[in-house]
């Protein structure tokens, strides 16, 4: 390589690492778990043998197709109508992929749609992404929607645990309110469509592919004992490409991210100007920060201001990586 000038597929490697360290700087607050972050990431590493950025990127980098988006977290009394993380990315990553051809559907309960729908409307997309509504125990749905759809992606979407259940990130059971849709992505892989699962706490869909290796080096984020299932909070459902992220949403930002580096188009990119106003777009709309069950524009503990920044940062990451290349002249 001659000196001063960058080879673009070193760069391309380079960037992708750094959205994924990037991805994985933990700062949730100490009412969530913490400090397994990092140690799923690099269980999820060893099993994609790449970036995990990069590699779900690469699920969406593809002619267009029919893409299923599947979010929403509402616990009644609580968060009535779900939390921000999730939903924001979702609608993020929705919005990248309509606009490389992609067309987009969203899946979610009937009690979380709402705030999909008017996300959609802030962001100009109401009138090209479709929301669908699950019902608890709607299996022929999620085997309709397995045919229908070349990609299907879970963000922030709980899994079963090893007894079929779906728990919060503490044990708290949620199948009573929230539909299981393991059977939509068992099916999925089973008719050989893409798979992704976008997840922070071991508890998504996705997680499956890591789930034994989380429960030797991370027993104790399990809480097996606190379950009555007695099998933890862990999902045990897989999907072809996990994405470990400090935050759901931060995730889904960062496919955004990576579409841009693959495609050389930065206009992909998520911007810290959107994430401010997404997020209080999002309290109008009755979404909660997760972290603490409040109805404020932070997300899993995490102010707006750090989401921006991470948001912006993620931008130079790509910004940098597609200027072009120079010869510095001393």
């Amino acid at each position: 390589m001659t000196e001063g000038v960058c080879d673009p597929a070193l760069a391309d490697t380079i960037a992708f690492e750094n959205l994924d360290r990037l991805l994985n700087v933990e700062m949730r607050s100490r009412l969530l778990p913490r400090g397994a972050k990092w140690t799923m990431y690099q269980l999820a590493r060893q099993v994609t043998g790449m970036s995990l950025v990069h590699a779900a990127a690469r699920v969406f980098d593809r002619p267009p197709a029919r893409v299923l988006l599947v979010s929403g977290a509402a616990v009644p009394g609580h968060m009535p109508v779900g939390e921000n993380d999730g939903p924001i990315g979702t609608v993020v990553l929705a919005r990248a992929l309509v606009a490389i051809g992609h067309a987009v559907r969203i899946l979610t309960d009937p009690a979380a749609a709402g705030p999909f729908r008017g996300l959609l409307r802030a962001t100009g997309l109401d009138a090209r992404v479709d929301v669908l509504e699950i019902g608890l125990r709607d299996q022929p749905l999620q085997e309709q929607l397995a045919r229908e759809h070349e990609v299907v992606c879970a963000i922030e979407r709980l899994g079963g645990n090893s007894s079929g259940v779906i728990y919060g990130a503490t044990g708290v059971s949620r199948a009573g309110f929230r539909a299981n849709v393991d059977h939509l992505f068992t099916t999925a892989r089973a008719l050989g469509r893409r798979t992704v699962g976008i997840g922070d706490g071991g508890n998504e869909i996705g997680f499956g592919v890591i789930h034994a290796r989380m429960m030797q080096a991370l027993p104790e984020f399990a809480f097996a004992e606190v379950t009555p299932c007695g099998g933890g909070v862990y999902s045990v459902i897989e999907t072809d490409v996990l994405l470990v992220a400090n935050s759901s949403n931060m995730g889904a930002h960062a496919v955004t991210a990576g579409l841009a580096l693959l495609r050389g188009d930065l206009s992909l990119c998520h911007t810290a100007e959107q994430e401010i106003a997404l997020a209080h777009v999002g309290v109008g709309l009755g979404l909660v920060d997760g972290g603490t069950g409040t109805l404020r524009a932070w997300c899993d503990g995490i102010p707006p201001a750090a989401n921006a920044a991470v948001v912006e940062l993620m931008r130079t990451i790509v910004a940098q990586s597609l200027a072009p290349a120079a010869t510095r002249p001393f």
